[in-house]
């Protein structure tokens, strides 16, 4: 369920019309989870654990952001969720469908588009579609309009696989994966090799979809992209879970940006308090970010009479980076 309202259209991606019925949100209640990783755990035999008591709840209808460095362990929790690794311990279960044991009915609830695409390059690109829309339990209903949104062509579905360039072979997977109106989208990756325009119209279709009821599982190192679609973030730091928050809950209890203008100079130590970060001085603007309550700093610039204060809620990429290299907590 949608939880926030962003800051004005700008902050949202652009929404690209894919037919399909919008929900609203607060139809979408429903007790059996999109996406269900219990004590998940995987390791190898030389000793390396790439993922470590994995517990994650996802829900229908959710669009939430995994996030991580490289080699965090996004794609082996993907994996291990799509049945293509084995987990040495724990479950995953797609709407109810435990992947391990009832794989091919988890898989036909799933569209999934990895970063590092395979293709067939001798086939052409209709074909390529034809041949995977016959493998899928449901019709390829959204197609036209997904071929629309992404600017591919009919002279471009005509042309074998390997005169794409990189990002018109990213763009048929998508069209490959999406197809079929899937309830559960899972991306890892997704706009590696998408210039900025089409990254814009993957995240207006992945909204269109999220907004029409479809659960969105969005992996990604790119905080933007996470920043502009997901509600809900979990972030992983060597194979293990290091937290679950709601986008806008995250921001506000982590830290936020500050600007304050002053008439004249002013020394930062005058109304330095905890929480504060390193002071930037541009002239008589003083830029810095600022954890926990605001209170004490609004009151300790009240006797500098300061002519314009403007604080706002950081943006993901700062919160990111505290985590990472604060405690987590």
């Amino acid at each position: 369920m949608r939880g926030r309202m962003p800051p004005g259209d700008s902050h949202r991606a652009r929404s690209v019309t894919v037919t399909g019925g919008r929900v609203p949100s607060l139809c979408r209640v429903s007790v059996v989870a999109a996406i269900r990783a219990t004590g998940l755990g995987k390791s190898y035999g030389s000793g390396v654990i790439a993922l470590e008591g994995i517990d994650l709840d996802v829900a229908q209808g959710e669009r939430i952001g995994f996030l991580g460095p490289n080699g965090a362990g996004k794609t082996t929790f993907i994996r291990c969720a799509l049945g293509v690794l084995r987990p040495t311990e724990g479950t995953v279960e797609i709407l109810g469908h435990d992947i391990t044991h009832d794989r091919l009915a988890a898989l036909g609830e799933v569209g999934y588009v990895p970063g590092d695409l395979g293709m067939i390059r001798q086939v052409s690109g209709a074909r390529m579609l034809d041949a995977l829309a016959r493998l899928h339990p449901r019709p390829p209903v959204l197609r036209d309009q997904l071929l629309s949104a992404l600017e591919l062509s009919d002279s471009d579905l005509r042309r074998r696989i390997r005169e794409y360039s990189t990002g018109m072979r990213q763009k048929l997977g998508l069209v490959a994966a999406l197809q079929h109106d899937p309830p559960v989208i899972m991306l890892d990756e997704p706009t590696a090799g998408l210039d900025p325009v089409m990254q814009a119209r993957l995240l207006g279709v992945l909204d269109d979809r999220a907004r029409a009821g479809r659960t969105v599982f969005f992996s990604s190192h790119v905080l933007g992209e996470v920043d502009e679609l997901c509600d809900r973030v979990a972030m992983v730091r060597g194979g293990k879970l290091l937290l679950v928050r709601d986008v806008d809950e995250l921001r506000r209890a982590r830290v936020r940006t500050v600007e304050v203008l002053f008439d004249t100079a002013v020394d930062p130590a005058t109304y330095a308090v905890d929480g504060m970060g390193e002071v930037r001085v541009e002239g008589h603007v003083h830029h810095f970010t600022m954890a926990g309550d605001p209170g004490p700093l609004l009151a300790g610039l009240a006797p500098l009479s300061p002519r314009d204060i403007t604080i706002e809620a950081a943006r993901l990429e700062e919160v990111f980076r505290a985590l990472y290299l604060g405690d987590g907590d």
